[in-house]
């Protein structure tokens, strides 16, 4: 357990609620799956769908900052409360390192709570991770005979599309 877990910024949320929602210009909407915290699973997994859209990006940064508060309040053994959230877009084309960097930190801050696992945050970053992962320079221009690999010399000589 770290002592040093901090609460991110409200930027840092933005930015990573930006990068879904440009990327989901190019791949279709940011999806994860959550499951009801009552009842018994639904027959349509449908139904556990949450998706990020200007409408629901409030809630989905109010919940990743109140995750990471919980993670802080566990390694201070505190119960401190996560500020008002509200949604700011950020400027530019979100780099997917820059990205893929943001959800590491936030993953870093908010796992420290034995919760961490099975909460709604870790299926947003995961989700958001695979997105920015299909934005990298060259994902797109490999071709399908790149996985599986069959070219024993592919770091030398990648195969264009």
């Amino acid at each position: 357990m770290s002592a040093s877990a901090f609460l991110v910024d409200a930027d840092h949320i933005d930015a990573l609620l930006t990068a879904g929602l440009a990327y989901a210009r190019d791949l279709g909407a940011l999806t994860w799956y959550y499951p009801t915290p009552d009842g018994p699973a639904p027959d349509d997994l449908s139904d556990l769908a949450r998706q990020l859209t200007p409408s629901t990006a409030g809630r989905v940064g109010a919940m990743l900052l109140a995750e990471n508060m919980r993670s802080v309040n566990h390694t201070r053994g505190s119960e401190g409360w996560e500020p008002p959230y509200l949604y700011r877009e950020l400027p530019g084309d979100p780099d997917p390192v820059v990205v893929l960097k943001a959800i590491s930190c936030l993953q870093a801050q908010s796992c420290e709570h034995p919760g961490w696992p099975d909460s709604e945050a870790y299926a947003f970053c995961d989700a958001l991770h695979r997105m920015a992962v299909c934005r990298l320079p060259g994902w797109r221009q490999l071709t399908d005979t790149a996985w599986p690999i069959k070219n024993r010399r592919i770091f030398e000589q990648p195969e264009p599309a």
